[in-house]
């Protein structure tokens, strides 16, 4: 899928109507009405109407449904799920505010799309997306780059993956991001300081 525009952002992770991940992930919030209103907040003070949010996975954790749907009707912007392990298809694809689901129930599904740039060669950034973290993943060779989400920053602050991510990788996980979507300027600017080192045959 090809966009001729830049509008674009990416987020993963928010665990809407989960408690325990206020504790498991240390986050700054007293209770889950906190986390939703700052998530809210943040979401809406970078992302317009017109924009596009691809969302990497677990928007919510046992959630009921009107919990969900009053945060994401407050949400600016038009979302493109990729499912993560805790998201349920059914319900999710009856929110209105969710204009496409990539993948299935068992998550492993993922979105490739192809970003109009002209400092990149061939016109176009290839963009690698998937709730899990991937080892080798298409063009890699060729400097595309890998969004993912699912493991709430752990890996990227864990030493023995520095390898990892210093390839063109970002956990874009919201914990890690000051619970807000990141423009696709800010990933281009990341990722200009990564390697491209693939780990297969790729060369």
């Amino acid at each position: 899928m090809r966009f001729e525009k830049q509008n674009l952002f990416f987020t993963s992770d928010f665990h809407i109507g989960h408690n325990n991940v206020i504790r498991f992930d240390k986050r700054p919030f007293q209770n889950l009405d906190e986390m939703h209103n700052t998530i809210i907040k943040n979401w809406n003070s970078v992302v317009d109407d017109d924009d596009i949010v691809f969302y990497l996975g677990d928007i919510a954790h046992r959630c009921r449904p009107q919990v969900l749907s009053e945060v994401l009707s407050q949400l600016k912007g038009r979302i493109h799920l990729i499912m993560g392990n805790h998201d349920r298809y059914t319900p999710l694809s009856k929110m209105g505010k969710i204009e496409r689901i990539y993948g299935n129930e068992t998550a492993l599904g993922g979105a490739t799309i192809s970003v109009k740039d002209t400092d990149v060669r061939g016109g176009y950034q290839d963009i690698i997306m998937c709730h899990y973290a991937i080892l080798s993943w298409n063009k890699g060779h060729y400097g595309s780059w890998h969004l993912h989400g699912h493991s709430h920053q752990s890996l990227f602050n864990n030493p023995e993956m520095e390898w990892y991510y210093k390839r063109k990788v970002i956990d874009v996980g919201c914990n890690g991001w000051d619970y807000k979507p990141l423009s696709y300027q800010e990933v281009k600017g990341i990722m200009s300081k990564k390697i491209i080192k693939p780990v297969d045959h790729h060369e």
